[in-house]
């Protein structure tokens, strides 16, 4: 995976124990707990089929979480590729710097034109036409990502570990409970929302809430000075979630 996405997935893990979101107090072990935003999202897939942890993981969270580079033209990615917040340009540069600084692929990204030869296998499973809600489908056309035209080639964009959407049933049946928070008007929405559906194949228990209203980003706007219900909303629905479940 590289020596940036490791250590931004070690930074995730310490991050947790100062997480700013209130833990329930009857949690009796709260620095077991993480939330995981949309940017350090691999890791407890990683983590899990580690031989060192696996077994170990009680839960994972996942808000409004981005879980795939292999197709950049979803249905969500089209219809809010400017935003809110988070636009499809933005997301693209960002998920590239995991990795490289070549400009090339985020170009290619942009066209979905970035998946090298040997990796037509994966399509299969971040299908949205086959995994997404109908309401989300619309009148959008499915079309297979383009391989081959990237030079050099990434062979790193095949790693289930940087796309946990595109891990294979065996990967994800290993994972522990999962909650799942989506937003409507997010370019990463239909990441979670396939997600959910591919969880629930395998036999993992999934909770999932998706807010109609949400825009990606909202549970950090919480507190002065741009203080959004939306968020507060968001937060009580994990918490409740942890009260629950842990």
């Amino acid at each position: 995976m590289g020596y940036k996405a490791l250590c931004l997935g070690l930074t995730c893990i310490l991050c947790a124990f100062y997480i700013f979101t209130p833990i329930p107090e009857n949690i009796e072990e709260p620095w077991k707990v993480r939330i995981m935003d949309a940017a350090i999202k691999t890791t407890s897939l990683v983590i899990q089929n580690d031989p060192e942890f696996k077994n170990k993981l009680k839960a994972q969270a996942l808000i409004y979480p981005g879980l795939q580079l292999v197709d950049v033209s979803m249905p969500s990615h089209r219809e809010n590729e400017h935003g809110p917040l988070l636009s499809r340009k933005l997301a693209i540069k960002l998920a590239c710097l995991y990795f490289t600084r070549d400009k090339a692929l985020p170009q290619a990204m942009m066209k979905n034109q970035h998946m090298p030869y040997g990796s037509m296998h994966l399509f299969k499973l971040v299908n949205w036409s086959t995994f997404l809600p109908e309401k989300y489908k619309k009148n959008h056309v499915y079309t297979e990502p383009i391989i081959g035209k990237l030079n050099p080639s990434y062979s790193i964009l095949l790693d289930s570990r940087l796309s946990p959407l595109a891990a294979n049933d065996s990967q994800l049946r290993n994972l522990p409970l999962t909650y799942i928070l989506t937003c409507k008007h997010d370019i990463l929405r239909d990441d979670g929302l396939m997600y959910v559906l591919r969880l629930q194949n395998v036999g993992v228990k999934v909770s999932h809430d998706h807010m109609e209203d949400g825009i990606h980003g909202a549970l950090s706007f919480m507190a002065a000075p741009v203080y959004l219900k939306l968020g507060i909303r968001i937060k009580d629905k994990y918490i409740n979630w942890l009260e629950e479940n842990l």
